[in-house]
């Protein structure tokens, strides 16, 4: 669709090529252009903005066409928008895109690895990189409430669920859940993509350690909090050796990711350790 594409470059130098807005419009006329691109764009209904959590396919390549590295076909690329995860170039040419839209990207070495270039990829010093991109999937945080009991167990609602679509985790419910622990210090210690799948267990049961037991009840499924467990209410003055030392504090970031309700009448959830 090179006719419809869309081309600008913003003050930075990072050119941006519009290559598809919306999937549909792919496999039409090209006398339909102009009206499916108003369509596509009534069909977008959120457009990526710094703070979101994004997921990318790229092909990046040299000056030459030389393919550097691929995603397509892999795992997308996950990153949040305009915190610095990425290259300058491309957190500002990731805006605005719509899910399914594909970018061509050209980003001058400024706005990428300078001088230094990045040896480990095969990026030469001075380099300008020529992406081809295409957004898969965004995540938008819906904040919630902060709070902080009376045993020193905190919790941070990232992402709530309206009330009218909760599906709520209570005990006795089978759960599923997508966590990354880390110690107080920030140190990472486990998570569950690292095991390449959720952490299943019997809420309210003991087969997780009070602190988890306590922050989940009461969750929505789809939910996300930010957890920070006192030593009392995880793995006490014994720690768990060699990666929890003694009279830790514990920081999870947990997404209730599926709730199997006790009258369900599905498997109970098998006993891990965590």
């Amino acid at each position: 669709l090179t006719e419809d594409a869309r081309t600008w470059v913003d003050e930075t130098g990072v050119e941006v090529e519009i290559i598809r807005k919306m999937p549909v419009a792919a496999c039409l006329p090209h006398s339909f252009n102009e009206l499916m691109l108003n369509i596509a764009e009534s069909k977008c209904k959120i457009k990526s903005e710094a703070g979101d959590t994004v997921k990318q396919w790229y092909k990046l390549s040299d000056k030459n066409g030389r393919v550097i590295g691929t995603n397509f076909g892999k795992e997308p690329y996950e990153f949040v928008l305009g915190r610095g995860q990425v290259i300058r170039g491309m957190d500002a040419a990731m805006k605005d895109m719509c899910i399914g839209e594909q970018r061509r990207i050209v980003i001058p070495p400024e706005q990428a690895f300078e001088e230094e270039g990045r040896e480990e990829d095969g990026i030469e010093p001075g380099s300008t990189l020529y992406y081809f991109v295409e957004l898969v999937d965004i995540f938008r945080p819906n904040p919630g409430e902060k709070w902080l009991e009376d045993d020193g167990l905190s919790i941070e609602v990232i992402h709530k669920i309206e009330e009218s679509e909760c599906k709520k985790a209570e005990p006795g419910d089978t759960v599923h859940q997508e966590y990354t622990l880390y110690l107080q210090d920030g140190t990472y210690v486990d998570s569950s993509e690292a095991r390449k799948k959720p952490f299943i267990f019997k809420l309210g049961s003991g087969q997780v350690i009070p602190g988890i037991d306590r922050a989940m009840t009461g969750m929505c499924e789809g939910e996300h909090r930010k957890v920070i467990i006192p030593p009392d209410l995880a793995y006490g003055e014994k720690g768990r050796p060699p990666v929890i030392p003694p009279d830790s504090y514990l920081r999870f970031d947990i997404e209730l990711a599926k709730v199997i309700k006790a009258n369900e009448g599905q498997n109970e959830g098998k006993k891990e350790e965590l």
